[in-house]
C-alpha cells in the first residue's frame, strides 16, 4: 500500500531543509564557510544550487546518522534513543529510568507500538529516513543537476570535489538502509535513485533492506576506486581525516557488520558466509572510525558513552562482567526470585574488573559502595558497578570532548576470531583472544577454551567452565564496551543471548503505521519477533 504522496512528499522536504539548514550552523560551528539564502522559507531546489550548500547538507546527513549510532544531536547529550535501551536489551547497562523500563523491564514486555512518543524506535525510523533523504537529494543534484563541487578547470571539469561528494553521500545512504535493516524487523528499499514523487512505499523484510545496503554500499566503493584521490576533511567526520582508500575501508567493514550483526537468531549467525567475511576484513579498517565530540559541535557527543559512567541512574548491567566471577556470587543472584535480586559484588581474577583486592578499581570498571538507583521497579536491576574506562576527571564528559570511536580494529580482529572458530580454525581464534587476556590477568586460551578449575573465566550461567566461544564471546563484550550499542545487541541476539522475549528488532513505528493506513502490530514480551 503506497502512501499520500502529498504528505511523504512534504516529510522528506521538511527532513532535507531541516539538515540543510542544520548543517549550516554546525558548519559555522566548525569554521566552515557556508552560504544559504532564504534560510526561513528555503526551496529544496534553491538549497542544492552550490557546493557550499550541498556539502553542508551531507554534514547534516552524517550527524543525524551519529545521532542513531550514538545517541547525540545537540551540542549537549539529549538524545539517548535507540542507544540506552539496545545497551540495556543487549545485557550491557542496566537502568531504571521510565523511558527504558518500558521495555527493558523483567519479563519482558512487548513494545508499546501505540504510543506515538515511542522514541525507542520511533527516533531511529525517522533520523535515518532523514540523513537518507538528504543524503540523496545531494547525489541527484549532481548526477541530474549538474552541480560541480570545488575548482572547475580544464582539468576538473566537472569540479575537483564532485567525485568525493557522490561517494559521501552514496556512503550515507549505504549505512543508512544498513542500520534500518539492522534494527527494524523491515523497511522501504530506496536508494540514490529513489524520486519520492513517484514511489510506492512498500515495506520489505530486513534481510531484503541489508542486501539492499551491501549494494549500495559496494557501488560507492567502486565509485571511489573510479576517482581520483580525495580526502575526507576533518569538518565532515569532525576532526579526523580520511584518504580515499582509508574511507574505502571504513565501507567495507560496514558491509562486513550488516554481514554478521544482521542474523536475528543462532541459526541465522552460523549460516554467515564466514569464508566470505575473512574475504572482507581483509579489506576493511585499519584504524579506528572515529569522530571527535565537541561541545561547540552539535551531534558529536556519544550519549551511550556517557551511560557507560555514569553511576547515578544507570550502571553496568551485571550479565555482563558476572561471567569473569568465581566466587558463584552471579550464579546465586541468577538463582533468585526477581524480587529478591539485590546488587551482586564479583570476585575474579580479570584486572578489568577490579584490581588486587575486590574493592579496589579495576582497568575497565569500578566498585560502587552506595546504591543511587530507585528501587520502585525492582533491585534486581541494581548495579554496583560503573565502566571507568573512558572517565576524563573532574568533569566525567569525555562523552563530549574526546575522541569517539564507533567502529574500531578491535571489533574487526573479534569478529574475525568467530569467523575462524566458526570454520574450525579454533587454534588461530584462540591466538587472537590471547593478548587481551594475557594483559588482564587471565591465562591463555587453547581450542577448548580457558584452564577449567574454579579460576575459569568466563563461566557460563550454570557455573561451568566455558569454552573458547564462550571466551571470545566474552572478550569481545568486555573489551567493545563502549563502541557502539547496536554491537551487544545484535550479538546477543545471534547468539541466542537475549532475555526471553526480547523483541529481536524494532517493529515500524506506530506512528508510520497510521500514516501508510497499514495495520498495527508490535514485537517483543513473549509474541512475533520475540527472542525465545
Amino acid at each position: 500500500m503506497s502512501i499520500s504522496l502529498h504528505t511523504r512528499r512534504g516529510r522528506l522536504r521538511t527532513a532535507v531543509l531541516g539538515l540543510v539548514v542544520t548543517g549550516t550552523v554546525l558548519g559555522v560551528a566548525g569554521c566552515q564557510s557556508l552560504d544559504v539564502t532564504n534560510q526561513n522559507t528555503p526551496d529544496i531546489d534553491g538549497v542544492f544550487t552550490s557546493g557550499a550548500n550541498l556539502e553542508a547538507a551531507l554534514l547534516g546527513s552524517w550527524r543525524a546518522f551519529w545521532g542513531v549510532a550514538q545517541g547525540a544531536r545537540g551540542t549537549t547529550t539529549t538524545a539517548p534513543y535507540p542507544v540506552k535501551q539496545l545497551s540495556v536489551l543487549g545485557n550491557e547497562l542496566t537502568t531504571a529510568d521510565l523511558d527504558t523500563y518500558i521495555i527493558s523491564q523483567e519479563p519482558r514486555v512487548a513494545i508499546d507500538n501505540r504510543d506515538q512518543g515511542g522514541w525507542t524506535n520511533r527516533k531511529p525510523w525517522y533520523d535515518l529516513l532523514e540523513s537518507m533523504a538528504s543524503a540523496r537529494e545531494a547525489y541527484q543534484a549532481i548526477e541530474n543537476k549538474g552541480l560541480k563541487i570545488g575548482t572547475v578547470n580544464a582539468q576538473y571539469p566537472n569540479g575537483q570535489d564532485t567525485p568525493r561528494a557522490k561517494v559521501f553521500a552514496k556512503f550515507l545512504i549505504g549505512i543508512d538502509n544498513l542500520y534500518l535493516g539492522l534494527l527494524f524487523d523491515q523497511a522501504f528499499i530506496t536508494d540514490e535513485k529513489t524520486n519520492p514523487a513517484t514511489f510506492t512505499y512498500e515495506l520489505k523484510p530486513y534481510n531484503e533492506v541489508l542486501a539492499n545496503a551491501e549494494r549500495i554500499l559496494r557501488e560507492a566503493i567502486a565509485e571511489a576506486r573510479a576517482a581520483e584521490n580525495f580526502t575526507i576533511p576533518a569538518t565532515w567526520i569532525n576532526g579526523q581525516t580520511y584518504t580515499r582508500d582509508e574511507f574505502i575501508r571504513v565501507m567495507y567493514s560496514y558491509i562486513v557488520r550488516g554481514r554478521v550483526y544482521g542474523a536475528r537468531t543462532p541459526a541465522e549467525r552460523a549460516a554467515v558466509n564466514w569464508n566470505g567475511v575473512l574475504t572482507l576484513l581483509d579489506s576493511g579498517i585499519t584504524r579506528n572510525f572515529a569522530q571527535q565530540a565537541d561541545l561547540l559541535i552539535g551531534a558529536t557527543a556519544s550519549s551511550y558513552y556517557q551511560y557507560s559512567y555514569l553511576q547515578t541512574n544507570g550502571r553496568t548491567n551485571n550479565r555482563l562482567i558476572g561471567p569473569a566471577d568465581t566466587s558463584g556470587a552471579y550464579q546465586a543472584w541468577l538463582a533468585q526470585p526477581l524480587g529478591s535480586r539485590t546488587a551482586p559484588r564479583f570476585v575474579t581474577p580479570d584486572r578489568r574488573i577490579h584490581g588486587a583486592t575486590p574493592t579496589t578499581a579495576g582497568r575497565y570498571f569500578g566498585l560502587l559502595t552506595t546504591q543511587t538507583m530507585t528501587a520502585i521497579r525492582g533491585t534486581y536491576m541494581h548495579s554496583q558497578y560503573r565502566n571507568i574506562r573512558y572517565l576524563l576527571p573532574p568533569s566525567n564528559n569525555y562523552h563530549q570532548v574526546g575522541l569517539i570511536t564507533t567502529m574500531s580494529t578491535q571489533e574487526m580482529m573479534f569478529i574475525r576470531a568467530e569467523a575462524l572458530y566458526r570454520l574450525n580454525r579454533r587454534a588461530e581464534a584462540a591466538a587472537l583472544i590471547n593478548p587481551t587476556r594475557l594483559a588482564s590477568n587471565l591465562p591463555a586460551v587453547d581450542v577448548n577454551g580457558p584452564p577449567p578449575g574454579r579460576a575459569c573465566v568466563p563461566k557460563r550461567d550454570d557455573g561451568s567452565c566455558g569454552d573458547l566461544f564462550d571466551a571470545i564471546q566474552y572478550e569481545k563484550r568486555i573489551e567493545l564496551f563502549p563502541t557502539e550499542a547496536i554491537i551487544a545487541f545484535a550479538d546477543a541476539r545471534g547468539w541466542g543471548k537475549l532475555l526471553p522475549g526480547t523483541p529481536m528488532h524494532f517493529p515500524v513505528h506506530g506512528r508510520e503505521l497510521e500514516t501508510l493506513g497499514l495495520p498495527y502490530y508490535t514485537i517483543g514480551g513473549g509474541g512475533p519477533g520475540s527472542a525465545p
